[in-house]
């Protein structure tokens, strides 16, 4: 068997068309052809199509991973199961995932960073969920415990209720201390907020809201426990 010609795939100059003895062959990602040395007038034994096949069935799953990737960082648990769901042999999927982690592409501590700075700038929530979602990804306990910071939910607790506070004002929910209480109280708790942590911002909102609007209940009942 010898590679007669290496011609570049129409419309994909990553791709290239092997032909062997006149007959293409396979398609092929350049790099491939790169890494293993391929040329025209090369014979191709055995082992070394053998070889061939395994390296591009893993430089197209590394593609399909690195197209995943582009989105948005992903947990190795992640990047796993997408390829496992495409029909990716079990080995390549190792294979492929070592080589993501030389790259610095997978990384669960880095993924949990972005993911909590994420959810912190649009999507505030306590340190239970957030630890729940790590985990539910693959994130090891650890690492999540780690990079989520327990004496940080006050301020996201905060963070969270302000914006809903915008909402409970154009309902009129903030002129009743007490609808407002069950109405931000129950949004934290959902949240993952404890409810102490809820409890605390619930009366700081409450106040925050009433200098803000001058027609609210002047009644303010906040030691009242959240139903």
């Amino acid at each position: 068997m010898q590679i007669t010609a290496i011609e570049p795939q129409a419309n994909k100059n990553e791709q290239v068309n092997l032909f062997v003895d006149g007959q293409r062959l396979l398609t092929v990602n350049v790099l491939v052809v790169e890494r293993l040395g391929l040329a025209v007038g090369q014979e191709l034994s055995p082992e070394l199509l053998a070889r061939l096949r395994r390296e591009a069935a893993l430089q197209q799953a590394l593609d399909r991973a690195l197209n995943y990737l582009s989105f948005r960082p992903r947990s190795r648990q992640e990047v796993h199961h997408y390829l496992r769901r495409r029909g990716v042999a079990p080995d390549l999927i190792e294979a492929v995932l070592e080589r993501l982690t030389e790259l610095g592409l997978v990384d669960d501590r880095a993924f949990a960073t972005f993911w909590v700075e994420s959810r912190e700038r649009f999507h505030p929530e306590g340190a239970r969920a957030l630890q729940s979602e790590l985990r539910a990804r693959g994130v090891a306990p650890e690492i999540a415990a780690e990079v989520v910071r327990q004496e940080d939910d006050e301020e996201r607790a905060l963070q969270a209720g302000r914006k809903k506070v915008r909402v409970l004002l154009r309902g009129g929910a903030a002129r009743n201390y007490e609808a407002f209480r069950n109405q931000l109280g129950a949004f934290l708790l959902r949240r993952g907020f404890s409810y102490e942590t809820a409890k605390r911002v619930v009366r700081q909102l409450w106040h925050e809201s009433r200098a803000s609007a001058a027609d609210v209940d002047p009644a303010d009942p906040t030691d009242e426990p959240m139903d």
